[in-house]
């Protein structure tokens, strides 16, 4: 072998070698953990070294991944860009402090963020809760949203306003005692959606009481429709309306919800609003001691499928604007 043939040889040896004797780049954990005790560190979330707060764990584990509570605690603010559970499952109360969008999403496009077992407290000064800007979808499970009454702007407690299709989820939890005067659309959960977003809404088992108003949304900012179904919830006590939807009468958005076998009750405002282009079929619901039962305007629509029960409230019942057929 010439000198050059054997210079190669040993070259490509040397990196072969070098090559072997690197160590792959370790994958992010698929599990974080935090606890009160913890301390966060690019390296911590393991069981035995938990991370302080959620921002760090989120930072820390792999998309797609988990953060799991170990004590009780009050884990911060954070703000999610990607695939993420983070779960409180019996550990005690995991809180994250008071201020604007607590837990703020802009994700990517086909993200999943998932929230369960959690409080949001606002403590009468902050502003809100759960702001979601952009991911595929939102699952809020078991968790209490309440008390974000502060007047810098409008304080609400679920704050949904995609630009993009996306998808909220809510189950099993109490948001009460949201919103304020600060101007605006203001309360428990106000859907907003941008741009040319579709947008569903899910909420069953679902309690928004004592907000200023329970549950508004509307399609003045986007082409997009809204499909919302609500299902064995309750909406009192609400300062203004309690169940609201608002679609441009013109025909480029819909609003189209369903409303089952739930209890709008004791809301100084109307129990069902529909305004626009927005339809909204209700079976058996009890829609009573309102400041008026339904109201239906600029072309909404308030469907009844003649098993509801709406009286006794202290204006105008109101009528539905149709009917199902019975079967």
């Amino acid at each position: 072998m010439n000198n050059s043939g054997l210079a190669a040889s040993l070259l490509a040896s040397a990196l072969l070698t070098a090559a072997a004797a690197t160590p792959a780049h370790a994958a992010a954990p698929t599990k974080m953990w935090v606890a009160k005790s913890g301390a966060d560190s690019a390296s911590c979330g393991a069981t035995t070294a938990p991370c302080r707060t959620f921002q760090q764990a989120h930072d820390n584990v792999a998309a797609g991944g988990a953060i799991g509570v170990l004590t009780p605690g009050d884990y911060g603010v954070v703000f999610v860009s990607k695939s993420v559970n983070i779960t409180n499952d019996g550990a005690g109360e995991a809180a994250t402090p008071i201020g604007f969008g607590n837990v703020n999403v802009r994700a990517g496009p086909g993200d999943v963020v998932g929230l369960r077992g959690l409080l949001f407290d606002g403590a009468g000064s902050g502003s809100g809760g759960i702001e979601f800007d952009s991911g595929s979808a939102l699952h809020l499970q078991s968790c209490v949203v309440r008390n974000f009454t502060g007047t810098t702007g409008a304080a609400v407690g679920i704050y949904f306003v995609p630009s993009t299709k996306a998808k909220l989820f809510v189950s099993d939890s109490i948001i009460h005692n949201n919103g304020s005067g600060g101007g605006g659309f203001t309360g428990g959960i106000i859907v907003r959606p941008g741009n040319h977003a579709d947008v569903d809404i899910v909420l069953n088992r679902v309690r928004l009481e004592n907000n200023v108003i329970g549950l508004h949304v509307d399609t003045f900012s986007t082409t997009g429709d809204v499909h919302v179904a609500i299902r064995n919830s309750v909406v009192s006590g609400s300062s203004g309306n309690a169940m609201e939807t608002m679609a441009d009468p013109s025909p480029t958005s819909r609003i189209i919800a369903f409303v089952r076998n739930s209890a709008v009750i004791g809301n100084a405002g109307v129990g069902i609003s529909s305004f626009g282009s927005s339809i909204v079929a209700v079976s058996a619901a009890t829609v009573a001691r309102n400041g008026a039962g339904l109201s239906a305007t600029n072309g909404g629509q308030i469907i009844s499928y003649r098993n509801n029960e709406i009286d006794n409230n202290t204006g105008p019942d109101g009528t539905p604007t149709g009917f199902f057929a019975p079967r």
